[in-house]
């Protein structure tokens, strides 16, 4: 073992990290079973060859024929310019199809392993801590932190006791989350739910007529959640002679939940308020509220495209994304790609570029990156600081760590790879292989960098789950499906977990200032003359506004 590798192990291994283990164990603690509604109704819909949202077409889209009757050497100029098209659709085509193999292999494996498991009353999954201390199941395709489908084959195999409506209140809201009913307050949400009980039951008597569920943002949770809704509501309309026992597990989402870490860190008021750190009547939409400072900026713009941007719309699906990444070192290369796709999927057919759209996105991603910059410069400064910081290891030849607020040393350890060729002689062909060598005396200065902001904040949302966890279970919550800024457990538990979660967000910021462990152990650490930065000025964000923000999660 590297030297550097075993000292890491001895340091470890002193270290208290009981939290951890503690928290690892209990997510592995919580027994699953298959819902087997939705497994009948995914193996139908998936068998049938038909195309249903939220899954892969199972047949790979036709390439069109040829459409000349001549060789293309023998082309006129404009047959050329058909002929040019035409490539360029069999080529998309070809790609989507070879894209959609691996989801195909995907639905398939998870399909076949719910089977296996159909008849089992529990089962469990093992969890394990990434470097960072994020948690994940060790399952690759069945699992409930995989896709929308996967999760929707899984619930709880320990239930809880709806009594009441109170206890139903967070079963109603999960229904408007999956369905995206989720910029509205927690009560509207909540009337939704209550409004559509007709639809939830005509649903689960009849997945495949009654379609509303596809309609729905993840529309395989949105079909579990109709056979719970429409279940528990037959029992209520009956006047609870019988208690409703629910299995279905209920999630509280954050809100941009590494923008909240970078917000906390430095005490942003600003920024805070944009990520719902601060109480409101309704949910902040921080997507909203870059996609308006894009607008206000291209209305500036006197120019062709600004104006057919305009026309189009900027709206939140359109930043969404490129929002999202900033926490974890997003570049305005990024940005351009995801506004790209967002365009092409706004307007494909319908614009004014012939659905060629570099051009529009590489224009609009310019104005997007600096409306973000303006509505949360916070953020930027605490994120260069962190890279700042990680800088100076890199030239003091040091591997950048850091400790978690649970005490968890973290370290980057990122080595330059050197590429290596082997040939080799097979059935009378040489064959060329190509892999990757670590040098285990060089570090990758570029990956270090890029991934010091990203990885920090990673580990203080892993640190903000432990601490949740570990609050739950003083409370009796012993089943959890955690998704690293989604918590999720049953309905009736669900306010004392979210009293919980907000409680543990607050205390471990105020109990360890992050930016300020990482100048110190910098300082500690860093060889002597280093001119190690202070950490950013706080702003004036009183953490103890995040216990009575209702849409921090939500």
């Amino acid at each position: 073992m590297r030297k550097d590798l075993k000292q890491f192990v001895e340091d470890h291994n002193n270290r208290d990290n009981s939290l951890e283990y503690e928290c690892v164990n209990t997510l592995q603690n919580t027994p699953w079973r298959v819902n087997k509604f939705v497994l009948e109704t995914i193996r139908a819909c998936w068998d049938s060859g038909e195309q249903w949202v939220g899954l892969p077409s199972r047949d790979n889209i036709p390439l069109p024929n040829y459409p000349f009757s001549v060789e293309p050497r023998h082309l006129n100029d404009e047959q050329k310019k058909e002929f040019k098209d035409f490539k360029a659709l069999r080529n998309t085509i070809y790609s989507e199809n070879a894209k959609n193999m691996s989801k195909r292999i995907q639905v398939e494996r998870t399909l076949q392993l719910a089977e296996e498991y159909e008849t089992m009353d529990n089962f469990w999954f093992v969890w394990q801590c990434d470097f960072r201390g994020r948690k994940y199941p060790v399952e690759s395709f069945l699992s409930p932190q995989n896709a929308d489908y996967s999760k929707a084959l899984l619930e709880f195999s320990r239930p809880a006791t709806i009594l009441n409506d109170e206890d139903a209140k967070w079963l109603a809201i999960h229904g408007a989350n999956v369905f995206g009913v989720d910029k509205v307050s927690l009560e509207d949400r909540e009337m939704w739910a209550y409004i559509n009980i007709e639809n939830a039951v005509n649903v689960y008597n009849n997945p495949y007529e009654c379609k509303w569920w596809q309609e729905a943002d993840k529309p395989w949770q949105a079909l579990a959640w109709c056979k719970e809704w429409a279940e528990y509501n037959e029992v209520r309309l009956r006047g609870f002679g019988e208690p409703y026992e629910t299995h279905l597990p209920c999630a509280s989402d954050g809100s941009c939940n590494g923008l909240q870490h970078l917000s906390a860190m430095l005490r942003d008021s600003e920024g805070g308020k944009a990520v719902n750190l601060t109480p409101s009547n309704e949910p902040r939409d921080i997507y909203a509220d870059v996609a308006n400072k894009t607008i206000s900026l291209l209305e500036k713009e006197n120019t062709t495209i600004a104006k057919e941007l305009l026309k189009i719309g900027v709206c939140r699906k359109l930043t969404k994304r490129s929002v999202m990444i900033v926490p974890y070192s997003g570049t305005r290369h990024a940005c351009r790609e995801y506004i790209m796709e967002a365009l092409e999927e706004k307007c494909k057919g319908n614009n004014p570029w012939n659905d060629d759209f570099f051009e529009p996105s590489f224009y609009l991603s310019g104005f997007v990156w600096q409306a973000i910059s303006e509505v949360i410069v916070s953020a930027f400064s605490a994120m260069n600081y962190i890279k700042e910081i990680a800088k100076l290891y890199v030239d003091s030849g040091k591997i950048f760590s850091w400790v978690t607020p649970t005490n968890l040393l973290v370290r980057q350890d990122y080595k330059e790879n050197k590429k290596r060729k082997v040939k080799s002689h097979i059935s009378g062909s040489i064959i060329q292989l190509t892999y990757n060598e670590e040098q285990v005396d060089t570090i990758d200065r570029r990956k270090v960098l890029s991934g010091a902001s990203p990885n920090f904040v990673h580990s203080l949302d892993a640190s903000a789950l432990t601490f949740t966890v570990h609050e739950c279970i003083k409370d009796g919550i012993i089943d959890f499906a955690m998704v690293h800024d989604s918590y999720a457990t049953h309905s009736p538990n669900m306010p004392k977990l979210n009293k919980r979660l907000r409680e543990a967000f607050v205390k471990m910021y105020q109990e360890h200032d992050v930016l300020e462990n990482l100048f110190t152990k910098a300082v500690a650490e860093l060889p002597d003359g280093t001119d190690v930065p202070r950490p950013p000025e706080k702003g004036d964000l009183d953490l103890n506004d995040v216990l009575k923000s209702d849409y921090f999660f939500a």
